[in-house]
């Protein structure tokens, strides 16, 4: 039998109970999602930026996105790598 679907509460419950987000003193979850995406936004900035030098503005900005897209992995592998270096594991 398939289980029913978790309601809001228990997802909270179960992210608040969660010894994962204890680093920090609990701000693990407010820092990972603030500072995920300002670094999203600092790549495409700086992506965008270097290749106007290079190419027109249209393709400027899809290969911008492009690559910003293809770095949302290793943003968060070094995430990753850093909560658990810092956990100790």
């Amino acid at each position: 039998m398939s289980k029913p679907k978790e309601g809001l509460d228990e997802m909270v419950d179960r992210v608040i109970d969660n010894p994962a987000y204890d680093m920090f003193g609990g701000y693990h979850i407010f820092l990972r999602r603030v500072t995920i995406p300002i670094l999203l936004i600092l790549v495409f900035m700086m992506v965008y930026d270097f290749l106007l030098k290079f190419i027109s503005d249209d393709p400027a900005l899809i290969l911008s996105a492009l690559i910003t897209g293809l770095s949302v992995g290793p943003i968060l592998g070094i995430e990753r790598y850093f909560a658990e270096r810092w956990n100790g594991k």
